[in-house]
């Protein structure tokens, strides 16, 4: 009988493998969504009240703003006044006619002058990053300082804050929007 029980066990170790993988179940599958009825519809988001509060300020602000609108017509008038002085000192580097389509640079400068016209700030808002276009618009800003003192009406708290766009042609001569024509 050993002998018998060791020839049988190799075949009942391998009938008992395969019986316990046999009783494995397979994964049940997804369960199906519930068809939605022709007759019935969901039942809409209803969101809750909210309250809305007026933000309008009841009275104009204490300080004026100091940063004017770009389209006010006396400042425009004294930008074209400031870009002459400018065009005066600079002449050399100025080009004439209509600015071409493709310009090599178009740099905006934020310039803040006090009551007497004298440049006490300049930034550059916008470049393309070629730093001696950056300077030559910098250096003829304060080439040209002070600039015309610029209406009263224009200043507040002691100073004017405006911007100024350079454009700059490939060879480097340049012309400030205020004065220049249309492009072609």
């Amino acid at each position: 009988m050993n002998r018998l029980f060791r020839s049988c066990l190799p075949s009942c170790a391998l009938i008992a493998t395969l019986i316990l993988a046999a009783c494995g179940a397979p994964a049940p599958p997804p369960a199906p969504t519930p068809p939605v009825s022709s007759g019935t519809q969901p039942a809409p988001i209803v969101s809750p009240p909210v309250e809305t509060i007026d933000v309008r300020p009841s009275a104009p602000p204490a300080t004026p703003n100091v940063r004017l609108a770009a389209l006010d017509p006396a400042l425009e008038d004294w930008k074209r006044t400031a870009a002459e002085k400018v065009y005066a000192v600079n002449r050399p580097q100025l080009f004439d006619g209509r600015p071409e389509h493709l310009l090599r640079a178009v740099i905006v400068v934020e310039v803040t002058v006090d009551r007497e016209g004298r440049v006490t700030r300049s930034k550059i808002l916008r470049s393309p990053g070629i730093a001696s276009l950056d300077s030559a618009a910098l250096g003829s800003l304060k080439a040209a300082s002070p600039l015309p003192a610029p209406p009263s009406k224009l200043v507040a708290r002691g100073q004017l804050v405006f911007s100024e766009t350079w454009l700059f042609r490939k060879d480097g001569r340049f012309q400030l929007r205020s004065l220049a024509l249309a492009q072609e």
